[in-house]
């Protein structure tokens, strides 16, 4: 049986059993009678007295034990409440500094959507000089430089201008980006109405703006110059693709069934301003570029994934 020396009830139980050990060995008729008799016999009325003195001091030591577990049950109890108190005090503090760091992070992301939507407007700034400069322009390699320049700046707006919009204001929507991209250009150069039509097979995935801005600029080279001279008088199609080959890489494809890469064509001495770019975004993402003639034209570029590119859910 467990008996726990710690509760009252148990302090209680052993007083009244001394108390009753006392009374049943020492009534008043006993102890009267047992007084009579000392001075007739004094031996047994010794040994009677040894049997009350040793229960008084039962007694006195039962007692003397109850009341100290008592004050040590009250210490433990002290002790405790001293300890929620403190507990309670570093919730309080905890709680304090999750709502801080919750409105620094608040503020943070507030700069961050403010510091795109200046970037996007100081863009759409340079766009709009860059179209005025354009209405004084009669040299038409002038105006098509001038048409390139803004298609550029629009590729990198166009991120600044998700991020802006988006909740999330570290990545972007790849797919949504890529297709609003081609949507621009396809405009821009009258694509649809030459007949020409895109095809897109993008992994629904989200991507640092450090990866999209340079993704995005090769992409409008290679599909500024598939549009332009791929399909001379005649309708095409370009292909654009993007997705994880394994764990640590990624590949964007831009292919067209154009009349193809002129015979004497080397991407290594290739020296005009969009080859240059595109050379120069592949070593900046530490990739591989690959430009070769496959009924038409195709461009893939082989480059690391960063750590955070994942799904759009994740």
């Amino acid at each position: 049986m467990n008996i726990n020396i710690s509760s009252p009830r148990f302090y209680c139980k052993l007083i009244l059993t001394s108390l009753l050990l006392l009374i049943s060995t020492n009534s008043p008729a006993q102890y009267s009678g047992r007084l009579n008799a000392l001075w007739v016999n004094s031996a047994p009325h010794v040994i009677k007295w040894d049997t009350i003195t040793i229960s008084i001091v039962a007694m006195i030591i039962i007692l003397i034990i109850a009341y100290m577990g008592y004050r040590q049950r009250q210490f433990s109890n002290n002790q405790l409440q001293l300890k929620q108190n403190e507990i309670n005090v570093q919730n309080q503090a905890l709680q304090h500094l999750i709502a801080d760091n919750d409105r620094l992070l608040d503020e943070k992301d507030w700069l961050l959507q403010e510091v795109h939507h200046r970037v996007k407007n100081n863009l759409q700034i340079v766009m709009s000089l860059l179209n005025t400069q354009s209405a004084f322009l009669k040299n038409n390699a002038a105006l098509a430089a001038i048409r390139e320049s803004q298609n550029r700046v629009q590729a990198i707006a166009l991120i600044h201008q998700k991020l802006y919009s988006s909740s999330n204001v570290a990545y972007i929507d790849i797919a949504v980006y890529i297709n609003e991209l081609v949507n621009y250009l396809a405009d821009s150069y009258n694509a649809h109405d030459r007949g020409i039509r895109f095809e897109q097979q993008i992994e629904p995935a989200k991507m640092d703006v450090t990866q999209a801005i340079p993704i995005g600029l090769m992409l409008n080279e290679a599909i500024t110059n598939s549009i332009k001279y791929a399909f001379p008088n005649r309708r095409g199609f370009i292909n654009i693709s993007l997705g994880t080959i394994d764990d640590n890489n990624m590949m964007l494809n831009i292919a067209d069934d154009g009349i193809g890469l002129p015979e004497d064509f080397d991407i290594k001495d290739a020296s005009s301003l969009g080859m240059e770019m595109m050379k120069a975004l592949s070593k900046q993402l530490d990739g591989n570029l690959k430009i070769e003639d496959n009924d038409g034209v195709v461009i893939t570029f082989v480059f690391p994934a960063e750590k955070k590119f994942g799904n759009i859910d994740a």
